[in-house]
């Protein structure tokens, strides 16, 4: 049996126009970073309207939030 090695031809093409890893992490990162702020400035919305009352309020608050960012995440990139 003689081992084989995979030639040029089978090797896939890098495109130049592909982003490089670090400009794709970024902008994860900057995803991310966006949605935590938007479930924030809710929680603080809802704070200043005397919705919620204590830390227990806000937690449920937030956790509820991060359920709706995700699903509109999650939605935005399937479509």
């Amino acid at each position: 049996m003689l081992r084989t090695c995979p030639s040029a031809q089978n090797a896939q093409p890098v495109l130049a126009s592909q982003q490089p890893l670090s400009a794709l992490l970024s902008s994860s990162e900057d995803e991310f970073y966006g949605s935590l702020q938007r479930i924030w400035n809710n929680v603080v919305q809802l704070e200043d309207m005397g919705i919620i009352h204590d830390n227990n309020d806000k937690f449920a608050y937030a956790y509820r939030f991060a359920e709706a960012e995700l699903r509109r995440l999650y939605s935005e990139k399937s479509a």
